[in-house]
This record gives C-alpha cells, structure tokens and sequence, in this order.
C-alpha cells in the first residue's frame, strides 16, 4: 500500500479506514490500487482507535497505522465536500438507508466525489451509500 498525494504521481483511490484496519490486523488486501489518497476523517478515526487502545502493544500498532495515513498527507475537509455530504446524507435518508450509513463513511465517500477518486474499503456501509448515490465509485478489497 503506497499512501500519499505529494510527489508527481496522483493517488488511484481513496482508502477508507478500513483498509487501514486491514492492513494492521493482517487480512488480506486484494486489488488495492498502488498510490492511495486519505481523508483528514481516516486520521481522526485512527487517533479514536489509538486512544481507545486498552494496552500499550495495541496502542504501538494502532499509532504506527496512524502515522501511515498522516504521512498520506490527509485530504482536509472543504465546503465542497461537506456540501457534497450534506447531498449524500440526503440521498440516503430518501432511499431508506437513513441511519444504517454511518456519518463518517458518507464525509468519505463525499470526499471521493469531490476529488474524482474511487473509494477503496472492505466496509459494507458503501454499498448503501453506492445505491443511494451511483456516481460514487467503490472498489473492494
């Protein structure tokens, strides 16, 4: 998983949390595209699970997991995006997918709109999203 926007090379995808997650638990990443772009939301959920760490072996691993996506230099949060946001939570409380996608997976997947960009996750939540917005594009690893 090469994780960045800086350099000459553009990212391919999107990386939501849960790749992250993968990576750290050991599951498998198949079909993970080479250069990755990251959410400023990735960084704020990795810190959550870095806090929340119940022992320091767990908070070494998570911490490590999250240096990786802050060296991604994180996508920050912008009006286009949370306007974007604010159209897919809409779409999904139309659909009747509401309160099952969380608020989080849907400021990513705006994000990955925003910027032009696949999402890459092992997270159902897309799917939902997906049906309620078919622009978005997600591919799973």
């Amino acid at each position: 998983m090469s994780a960045g926007r800086a350099g000459d090379q553009a990212p391919a995808a999107l990386a939501d949390t849960s790749v992250f997650i993968a990576r750290e638990s050991g599951r498998r990443l198949e079909g993970l595209p080479g250069r990755i772009a990251v959410s400023v939301v990735t960084v704020g959920e990795l810190q959550l699970g870095v806090l929340l760490a119940a022992d320091r072996q767990t908070r070494a691993l998570r911490g490590a997991t999250l240096d990786l996506a802050r060296r991604s230099d994180p996508i920050p949060l912008t009006e286009a995006i949370m306007e974007g946001w604010a159209a897919i939570a809409q779409a999904c409380m139309t659909s009747g997918a509401g309160k099952l996608v969380r608020t989080f997976d849907a400021l990513i997947a705006a994000t990955a709109l925003v910027h032009g960009l696949p999402v890459v996750t092992q997270d159902n939540d897309f799917d939902q999203i997906r049906a309620a917005e078919p622009r978005l594009d997600v591919i799973r690893v």
